[in-house]
C-alpha cells in the first residue's frame, strides 16, 4: 500500500484523535442541513411543471391503495403526507425528495463509519450527496427516494448483524427490506445479495444456520405480503407491467444498449469515482479492511453486472442500478484514501459540485429556455415545461365545450392533465379501445371507450387523428399557445353519445 502523505501535502489526511466520529458527524450534518435547505429553495422557485411520472405519482396520493399499476405504493404515500402538509403545489410533491436524500447521506456516514474510519465515513458520505443522480434525483419525486434510505438502513442494520447478530438487529434489516419493497421492486436485491455474501464468505456461513437471520428475511418477505395480496385481486397487474418492462420487445443482443446503460454509470456517481472502482478491480487494489470491502462489493458488483447483462440482452434504464452505488460510493473511497489518491476524491467532488451547481441553476431558469432547444430536446427534460400554461389554454376551450367527460389519449396526457386540469368538476378518463389491455394505470383504472347515453365527451390527444370514428375535432391548442412553450399541439375532438 501507498505510503501516506503529511497533513500538509493531504488536505484530507487523518485527522487528529479528538477529530472524531461525533466531529465528522456534526460537521456532515452542518453541510447536509445546508443543501437541503438549497435544495428546497430551488424547488419552491423552480418553474419547471411536473414531468408526467410525478404527475402520476401525485394522482396515486388521492386514491391511497395497497398496489398500483407501475409500482407499489411507498411513493403515493409519501406524497399524500407532504401535500398534507404544504398543498398540491410541485415545490410541495417533490419536497420529499431533498429530504430523504439529506437523511440518506447522514445513513451513508453511519454505515461507512461503522465498517471505516470517521474520515473514510466523511467523504463517503459527501460523495453520496453530490452525486450526480443524487443531485438529479433532489429536484424530482421517484420511488428511488425511499428506496434508498430503506437501501442504505437494512445494510447498516445488517453490517452490524454480521458482527453480533442479534434478533433486534436482524428485524431491523428485516423491517428495512419490507419498508423497501413497497417502494421498489429493486429492494429484492438486498436478501439476495445478503445471502449471496454469507454463502460465498467463509467466516460468515454460520450465520446461514442461525434462526434471526431467516426471521429478518421472513419480516422483509411479510411486509411484501398487502401488496402481493392487492396484485393478486388486481390480475397481477403490477408483475406483468414489471415483467414487460424488463423483457422489452422480447430476448435480443444489444450491445449499444448495453454501451448506453454502462456509460451512463459513470454519470450516477460521478465520473471519476466509477473509474476509479474499474481501476481498483484491475489493480486489485483493496483498503486496510478488505472484509468491509468485500461486504460491500457484494451490495454493489452483483446488481450492476446483473443489470448489464439486461441491458444487453434487452434494455436497462441508468437509475435501475440506484441501489448498488451507496456501497459502491463508501467502499471506492475507502480503497482511495487508503491508497493515498485524495486527489480522485477532490476532483470528482468538484465536478459533481459543479454540476449539481449547474442543475440548480437550471432549474432556476428554466423559463428562459424553449424545450425545442437541442439539449432539452434530446432529454425528456422537454416534458417539465408548459403543462400549466397548456392546461389553462385547454380549459378555457373546455369552458365554451361544456363537457360532461374529459378524455386523454396517452399516460403523459393522462398524467399531466391529472394534474394540471385537477380543479376542473368534469370526469377526468383515459381512452382505452374496447377489449384492449390496459397500458397504463388511468386505462387500468378509468377507462373510456365511448359515449354513454347523452354523454359529451371532449377527447384532448397529441395526434390530429381522433382515436374514435365519428368524433370530430373542435379545435387545436397550439405547442406556443401559452405563456411558455408547450411540447406538442392539443387537439380537441367532441365526442357525443346517443340521446337516452
Amino acid at each position: 500500500m501507498a505510503t501516506s502523505t503529511t497533513s500538509s501535502e493531504n488536505p484530507i489526511a487523518k485527522p487528529p484523535a479528538e477529530q472524531s466520529r461525533a466531529y465528522y458527524a456534526k460537521k456532515l450534518a452542518l453541510i447536509v442541513i445546508g443543501v437541503v435547505i438549497v435544495r428546497l429553495a430551488v424547488l419552491l422557485l423552480t418553474p419547471l411543471d411536473l414531468f408526467y411520472d410525478e404527475a402520476q405519482y401525485w394522482y396515486w396520493s388521492q386514491d391511497l391503495a395497497l398496489g398500483y399499476f407501475s409500482k407499489p405504493p411507498l411513493v403515493g404515500w409519501l406524497i399524500a403526507a407532504t401535500t398534507a402538509v404544504c398543498g398540491n403545489t410541485e415545490g410541495c410533491i417533490r419536497s420529499a425528495a431533498p429530504l430523504f436524500h439529506g437523511i440518506t447521506t447522514m445513513l451513508v456516514f453511519g454505515l461507512a463509519a461503522s465498517l471505516y474510519a470517521a474520515r473514510t465515513a466523511f467523504f463517503a458520505a459527501l460523495g453520496y450527496l453530490f452525486a450526480i443522480a443524487v443531485s438529479a434525483s433532489s429536484l424530482l419525486i421517484s420511488t428511488d427516494v425511499p428506496l434508498l434510505v430503506c437501501w442504505v438502513a437494512g445494510l447498516w442494520a445488517f453490517v452490524h448483524y454480521t458482527r453480533t447478530p442479534s434478533a433486534t438487529l436482524a428485524v431491523g434489516f428485516g423491517l428495512a427490506i419490507a419498508i423497501g419493497l413497497n417502494a421498489k421492486y429493486a429492494m429484492i436485491y438486498f436478501p439476495l445479495c445478503a445471502l449471496a455474501y454469507l454463502a460465498f464468505t467463509r467466516d460468515m456461513r454460520p450465520l446461514l444456520k442461525r434462526g434471526d437471520l431467516w426471521l429478518g428475511v421472513g419480516i422483509g418477505l411479510l411486509g411484501f405480503l398487502p401488496n402481493l395480496i392487492w396484485n393478486i385481486q388486481h390480475e397481477f397487474i403490477t408483475f406483468s407491467h414489471t415483467g414487460e418492462n424488463i423483457s422489452g420487445g422480447g430476448l435480443t443482443f444489444d450491445p449499444v444498449s448495453f454501451l448506453e446503460f454502462f456509460g451512463s454509470q459513470f454519470a450516477v456517481a460521478g465520473p471519476i469515482l466509477f473509474a476509479a472502482l474499474l481501476f481498483a478491480i484491475v489493480k486489485r487494489w483493496r483498503s486496510d479492511t478488505p472484509n468491509a470491502d468485500r461486504l460491500l462489493l457484494f451490495f454493489s458488483l452483483p446488481i450492476i453486472g446483473l443489470l448489464s447483462l439486461q441491458a444487453f440482452q434487452s434494455s436497462a434504464n441508468y437509475n435501475w442500478a440506484a441501489t448498488a452505488y451507496p456501497a459502491l460510493i463508501v467502499v471506492t473511497t475507502a480503497i482511495l484514501l487508503d491508497r493515498a489518491r485524495w486527489q480522485w476524491i477532490r476532483w470528482n467532488l468538484i465536478t459533481c459540485i459543479a454540476l449539481a451547481v449547474i442543475m440548480l441553476g437550471s432549474a432556476l431558469a428554466a423559463l428562459t429556455v424553449r424545450p425545442d432547444h437541442p439539449i432539452i430536446a434530446s432529454t425528456n427534460l422537454e416534458d417539465m415545461f408548459g403543462w400549466a400554461e397548456h392546461a389553462e389554454e385547454l380549459s378555457t376551450r373546455l369552458d365554451r365545450l361544456e363537457p360532461d367527460t374529459i378524455v386523454t389519449v396517452g399516460r403523459r396526457y393522462s398524467a399531466g392533465f391529472a394534474y394540471y386540469l385537477r380543479d376542473r368538476e368534469e370526469t377526468l378518463r383515459a381512452f382505452r379501445h374496447d377489449g384492449s389491455p390496459a397500458r397504463n394505470h388511468f386505462e387500468f383504472t378509468a377507462p373510456w371507450g365511448r359515449p354513454g347515453p347523452g354523454e359529451r365527451a371532449v377527447i384532448i390527444s397529441p395526434g390530429n387523428i381522433s382515436p374514435l370514428r365519428g368524433a370530430r375535432l373542435v379545435g387545436v391548442v397550439e405547442a406556443d399557445d401559452g405563456a411558455a412553450p408547450f411540447r406538442s399541439n392539443s387537439y380537441l375532438f367532441l365526442a357525443v353519445g346517443p340521446d337516452e
